[in-house]
């Protein structure tokens, strides 16, 4: 018979990490609500170079939901990251996390939200990348062993290993490792909610799907909130359960990933292309002449393929 899905056995792994994260073992599992109120910003506002960047933007993120931020460059998707994460205040609206407006005076609590930047390689600093990542979990005032046991978990999770990479100084890193070491040293906090700019920039191939398989695995073993911003739609589709296109700094979209990343008209209205299975389950269409119902799962699009050729060949060439 065949297998449908080839990682069966890693995503088994993947899993089972996951599930041992100290996070899972906790008895706090619920990630974090956050939310925009009519929010706006301008860069340099009230000069000639005055750059608006968001316009009245409303949005709410669900306590342990996995949403993807999608639009085109320049759009508005990292500020509305910063603003979402409380490190950007915006020039007019309201943020609010767990149900408390963000002020100068009142801040999330620390270690609470986990933020990763476009170029998250700028905030390596320490000499190691035991001591980068053990970082913010020293700061929260945990013993050495937690530390530790944190800083194994989260390397795990990004792919790495601390006997291979822990007494390395993280500026002799390629750029790839510099951002998996980053954003372990993100994780290592265990944040109720974990903001990403763009995680599996410069990553290669696989490892931008196995660290995104880890996000998903992660988030469904803790139910810690996840916000990605990203470009590539076919890991918008594997990571996300809803989706917000942001365009010209203003919502133009939100619904359910399965929804919005079928909707070729809208995608191509916002300069975005749709998921590659998506673009399949097109070709299809066109090939039989018959009506093929638009995925995002790589698995369906598969059992579309192979329900095709089987109709046409009466099984014959495939292997079972």
């Amino acid at each position: 018979m065949r297998s449908l899905s080839g990682n069966s056995l890693q995503n088994q792994k993947l899993a089972a990490r996951a599930e041992n994260h100290p996070a899972a073992r906790s008895q706090n599992k619920r990630g974090s609500r956050l939310e925009v109120e009519h929010v706006s910003l301008t860069y340099q506002e009230g000069t000639p170079f005055a750059v608006p960047a968001l316009e009245d933007v409303s949005l709410s993120v669900h306590a342990g939901e996995r949403l993807a931020i999608a639009g085109p460059v320049g759009s508005g998707k990292s500020t509305l990251l910063a603003v979402l994460a409380g490190v950007e205040p915006p020039t007019a609206g309201r943020v609010i996390h767990e149900g408390g407006e963000v002020t100068s005076r009142r801040q999330p609590p620390a270690g609470s939200i986990g933020l990763t930047f476009q170029s998250p390689e700028n905030c390596l600093f320490e000499k190691s990348v035991l001591d980068d990542v053990a970082f913010a979990p020293r700061r929260q005032g945990l013993d050495e062993r937690e530390v530790k046991n944190r800083v194994i978990d989260a390397l795990s999770i990004t792919g790495m290993n601390l006997e291979q990479f822990g007494h390395r100084s993280p500026f002799s890193l390629s750029t790839g490792e510099q951002r998996r070491v980053a954003l372990a040293g993100v994780l290592a906090m265990e944040p109720a909610a974990l903001l990403l700019d763009e995680p599996t920039a410069h990553l290669d191939p696989l490892t931008r799907r196995e660290l995104i398989e880890r996000l998903v695995r992660l988030n469904e073993a803790t139910g810690v909130t996840m916000v990605m911003v990203g470009h590539d739609m076919d890991e918008l589709a594997r990571f996300a359960q809803r989706v917000v296109i942001i365009d010209g700094g203003r919502l133009a979209a939100d619904g359910a990933a399965a929804d919005l990343l079928t909707d070729t008209v809208l995608l191509a209205g916002h300069s975005l292309d749709p998921p590659g299975t998506v673009e399949l389950c097109e070709l299809l269409e066109k090939a039989t002449s018959a009506p093929v119902t638009a995925v995002i799962e790589e698995v369906k699009a598969l059992e579309l393929l192979l329900g095709l050729i089987e109709k046409r060949t009466g099984g014959s060439q495939l292997c079972r």
